[in-house]
Order: structure tokens, then C-alpha cells, then sequence
């Protein structure tokens, strides 16, 4: 999985089709810009006009490239639109992110499953990667005070809708973009081939091209109480369960199935039903998930001088929720999901493998 299409993603992805990796998937939800096509080799000036999807042109572009492989396409929010059974199933992810609360997001969705991510990241002439391994090293041990910061930024914006602030952007090169794709390829064909172990697992790469500096150092030692440190166990695997199925019928298969008369789903993000505008209060009733509140979205409710503010919502999806008719897509439940269920005083990991197949799985 290639999380990221833009400049350093049109690299991987390239050498990716050429080396004949046969299943990629790719996740982006960017459209391709004017200011792209200087930096991004699959990119044409006709996709920046059409403001066509990054994911779905360099999806295209690479079948050209190689016919024979198979590409799906995630047109999404890493944090939010990406199921745990997907990271479950790939070999690798390989990280083309220009923001940290991404880069964070993407470790602790990694962590949880133990699957490996390669870090690329590139300024002007110079770029560094990591490979996470989940044994070894972990994003989240090596925020520094600054960086934390920056993320808190983004995480304590007053805004209800944050996902698509740009924080922390760097100006990037092809140069560096090839430079740095490359070796994330290189790193992560040694993982989809069993070679893991000559792999640079647990140590960075630093590349700086205007005095052509080159560095291999060891990350920092992972630490005991980072929050990235959870992993899931005894993954319940329930062919019976997808996105599509309604709340309903969940909850009946998840009570049969623990033998508990009220289970309980936890969500990984509020499930909002009430807003409230702070200067005319005025009450929108609404059925949406908190990180789908987009500025688009919350300016076709109230004028734009408004405030809105969450009044009502939920973080947990019993047989009381009103709305039991909603599919767990509805409620903001991505495909392939691992939820998190309560059931005789205890938490289970249940992956709906029914949406398998339609993620491109056999």
C-alpha cells in the first residue's frame, strides 16, 4: 500500500509498476494541480484542468506502465477512510506524506496489526526514510517537542473540520523525490521477499545532495509508554459483517456471537447528531461522522459568520442508538474494518471480512 501520490508517490509508484509488484493499493485524496506537473512524473497537464484525482491518474498512468498489475484505488483520509484489515493483509505500507499527524496517524494504524511502514520524506535537495518495524522503532518514540507541537496545532484546531489543514508542507524536488523513492522500494521489495532482516529496519537514511552527504544512523529506542505501543490480538475474522450491513443486523450477529444481550461498538470517532450555531443557536440535526464535517459541508448548514458547535453525539454504538437502520459505512466505519466490540466485560477485535472481496482481497 502507497499512502500518498504526489510527488514522492509518482516515484515509488513508478518503480513499483516497473519492478512488476503485482497488487498495489493506492490511498490519496488529493486532485492534481497546476504547481504538481514540475515535480510528479505520472501528471499531465490535462489531469490539473480536469482536477482529477491524484490516486485515480496514477493509477491509471501505472497499468500503462505495467498492464499485468493489479492497482485499487483509496480515494481518502489515511486517518479516517482506510480499514485495519487492509494494513492487516499487505505486505508493506509505504508512507509519501508531507504532514506529521498523518505520519502519526499511520504508525499507530500500522502498530496495532504489526505491519511494517517505510517513512520517505523530502525538502529541496535533501530527504530522509525509515523503515518501522512495530520490533524495532516507532514514529512516535521520536517526536520531538517541536514536532508535537505542530501536530498539536493541527489536533486543537477550533475548527470542527481540521483534516484538510495544511500544516508543516515542504517545498520538494524531483531530484530528491527520485532519490528518496528509490531506496523505499529497494527497502520494501527486501520485506515483500522475505528479506527483512537485510532490510535498514530500526535505522534512518539521510540524503543531502548540495554537499552530497549521505548518513546511516540508528532511530531512537522505542519507548514503554508510547501510545502508538497497542497492538491488536486474536483478531475475529466475520465473513458475515461488512460496511453494508446495517447497525441491526450487526449488533444481532455480534450478540449471537459473544452470547452477550447488549454488545457494544466502540467508534474511533464520534458519530455526530446535533449542531448548534453559537450566534443565532439555531439546532441542525444531522447524521454524520465528526472528521466528515468538511468546511463545505458545515457552510451549506449556516452562514459562514457562524460557529458550529457539537452538542450531541456518540462514541459507542449500542441496541439504544436511534438509528439502527444506518449501515456501519453510514455511521463512518471504513471497509475492511477491525472494530472494537465489548461483550461480557471484555474487548474483541472482529475485522468485517465481508468486504474482502470488494477491497481487491481474495
Amino acid at each position: 500500500m502507497v499512502v500518498g501520490a504526489g510527488a514522492l508517490g509518482n516515484e515509488v509508484l513508478k518503480n513499483l509498476a516497473l519492478l512488476g509488484v503485482g497488487h498495489i493499493i493506492i490511498v490519496d485524496f488529493d486532485k492534481v494541480e497546476y504547481s504538481n506537473l514540475n515535480r510528479s512524473i505520472l501528471f499531465r497537464k490535462e489531469d490539473s484542468i480536469q482536477h482529477a484525482y491524484k490516486a485515480h491518474v496514477v493509477a491509471q498512468r501505472i497499468e500503462e506502465i505495467n498492464p499485468n498489475i493489479k492497482v485499487e484505488t483509496i480515494i481518502g483520509d489515511i486517518t479516517i477512510d482506510v480499514g485495519l484489515g487492509v494494513f492487516r493483509r499487505v505486505n508493506v505500507v509505504i508512507g509519501c506524506l508531507d504532514n506529521r499527524l498523518a505520519r502519526l496517524y499511520l504508525n499507530r494504524l500500522c502498530y496495532k496489526v504489526g505491519t511494517t511502514w517505510i517513512d520517505g520524506a523530502i525538502e529541496n535537495l535533501a530527504g530522509e526514510l525509515t523503515v518501522y518495524n512495530p520490533q524495532k522503532s516507532c514514529y512516535e518514540c521520536e517526536l520531538s517537542p517541536k514536532e508535537w507541537d505542530n501536530i498539536r496545532v493541527k489536533l486543537g484546531c477550533p475548527d470542527i473540520a481540521k483534516r484538510n489543514i495544511s500544516y508543516g508542507r515542504i517545498p520538494t524536488t524531483p531530484i530528491s523525490a527520485s532519490i528518496i523513492a528509490a531506496i523505499q522500494v529497494q527497502e520494501a521489495l527486501k520485506i515483500i521477499h522475505g528479506n527483512e532482516k537485510q532490510s535498514i529496519a530500526g535505522q534512518k537514511f539521510y540524503y543531502e545532495g548540495m554537499n552530497m552527504t549521505v548518513l546511516q544512523y540508528p532511530c531512537d529506542a522505542p519507548k514503554e509508554d508510547c501510545m502508538s505501543h497497542f497492538q491488536y490480538e486474536d483478531i475475529i475474522e466475520a465473513s458475515a459483517l461488512s460496511t453494508s450491513t446495517s447497525i441491526h443486523e450487526a449488533l444481532r450477529w455480534l450478540s449471537k456471537h459473544f452470547g452477550e444481550a447488549n454488545p457494544t461498538i466502540e467508534l474511533d470517532h464520534e458519530f455526530v447528531l446535533e449542531l448548534t450555531a453559537e450566534k443565532s443557536e439555531e439546532v441542525f440535526h444531522i447524521t454524520k461522522p465528526k472528521p466528515h464535517l468538511s468546511n463545505e459541508y458545515l457552510d451549506s448548514l449556516a452562514a459562514q459568520e457562524e460557529t458550529l458547535f457539537i452538542t450531541k453525539s456518540v462514541s459507542y454504538i449500542d441496541k439504544t442508538f436511534p438509528m439502527s437502520h444506518l449501515s456501519l459505512q453510514e455511521i463512518g466505519i471504513p471497509s475492511l474494518h477491525i472494530i472494537q466490540v465489548n461483550a461480557n466485560e471484555e474487548t474483541y477485535f472482529v475485522e468485517l471480512t465481508g468486504d474482502k472481496a470488494s477491497m481487491g482481497f481474495s
